[in-house]
């Protein structure tokens, strides 16, 4: 046996264990959460439940609780610390297709389009306008750069030069005497 998890094998034991942590209620709070006494409770009080699978109930999670725990002491020292860490920031949801697939589409949207603060973004453009623009003579049809400086409002560099409203040159400008 190994001393440590693969990462899908680490996801599967961190789902497994935020169940574990939900029938203890320190998941949601213990509001409205699925609380292993309050279900077994509740679905006692409206009948809905059979002697059968409330004990089926409570041997399933009696036997995960011994599996995580074997699995769980069997890994080395260092991997039970990375659990541990890993477990205090993982959570998982249900959710509706719908939200998944907004979720996916806003993720695969930042994946294809950085943000950034619109500072910050100028600045990066002024470090790339005084290696690329600088001197320039290049005609702007033909520039990949003044497409995404047009795109996004970068302003023009005032030199007015006639082959590009970004290309500057800077030997064109005079010293302060």
């Amino acid at each position: 046996m190994r001393d440590y998890l693969n990462a899908n094998e680490k996801n599967q034991f961190m789902v497994l264990q935020s169940v574990v942590q939900m029938m203890d209620g320190l998941r949601n709070s213990g509001v409205d959460g699925p609380r292993m006494s309050s279900i077994l409770e509740e679905w006692s009080k409206r009948g809905n439940i059979t002697k059968e699978e409330h004990k089926n109930l409570k041997t399933a999670e009696t036997f995960l609780r011994k599996f995580l725990a074997s699995v769980y002491n069997r890994l080395s020292p260092k991997e039970q610390e990375v659990i541990k860490k890993r477990l205090m920031k993982f959570d998982f949801k249900l959710v509706d297709d719908y939200t998944l697939k907004k979720m996916e589409r806003d993720i695969n949207d930042k994946l294809q389009n950085a943000v950034m603060p619109r500072e910050q973004f100028y600045s990066w453009c002024s470090e790339i306008m005084a290696v690329k623009c600088n001197s320039c003579t290049k005609d702007w049809n033909t520039c990949e750069l003044y497409e995404v400086f047009e795109d996004n409002y970068v302003p023009e560099s005032g030199f007015d030069c006639k082959n590009c409203k970004f290309a500057y040159n800077l030997d064109e400008v005079e010293p302060n005497e």
